[in-house]
Parts: structure tokens; sequence; C-alpha cells
């Protein structure tokens, strides 16, 4: 996973998926585990709400560390939306996503 993987996956939900991204920070996979958490702390209100509510239910480890982890960033005010992150005209147009990123 990288900032790649993020930012293709942000252009492809919406407020809709966020049961799904909730799940996605239980699976074994701890990429998985990551990129649900990268995604849902980009989601603003909703998808901090859905990190709080994993919280209470994480008891494995990792799961539990991704999703505080998560709630820090999420809680940060310098943090930058992933539509912000520092790329070219070219590495946008390499990134397989959903269509045209828009925060």
């Amino acid at each position: 996973m990288n900032m790649y993987t993020l930012i293709a996956l942000r252009s492809c939900v919406t407020e809709t998926d966020l049961p799904v991204l909730r799940r996605m920070l239980f699976d074994r996979d701890y990429v998985t585990q990551l990129s649900a958490a990268g995604v849902l702390v980009d989601m603003g209100a909703g998808g901090r709400a859905a990190l709080a509510s994993a919280l209470s239910e994480a008891t494995e480890y990792r799961a539990r560390s991704t999703i505080q982890d998560a709630l820090r960033e999420a809680d940060d005010p310098q943090r930058k939306p992933l539509a912000a992150y520092p790329l070219d005209d070219h590495e946008r147009k390499r990134i397989r996503g959903c269509g045209p990123f828009a925060q």
C-alpha cells in the first residue's frame, strides 16, 4: 500500500461505502486494514465515526492499533486531504481509480 493506493481507493468510495470500509478494518490482511483506515480518515465526520465505533469492537492488537493511529491522524488539525497530496500531472494520470478525484 502506498499513497497511490489510498488516492485510487478514495476516488471509488462514497459515504454509502462506510460500512464496507469499516468491515475492512477487521480484515486478516494488515495492508487492507491500513488502506481502509487511511481512506476513512479522509472521509470526514462519517469516516471518523466509523473508526470510533470500530475501536470498541477491535479485540485484535493490530486492528486496534491501526484504528487508534487513524483516529489520531483524523484529529490532527494539520492533516491534509488525500486530494492535496503533492503529485505531478504524470503521477496523477497513472493512478487507476474510479474517475477524477474530487474532494
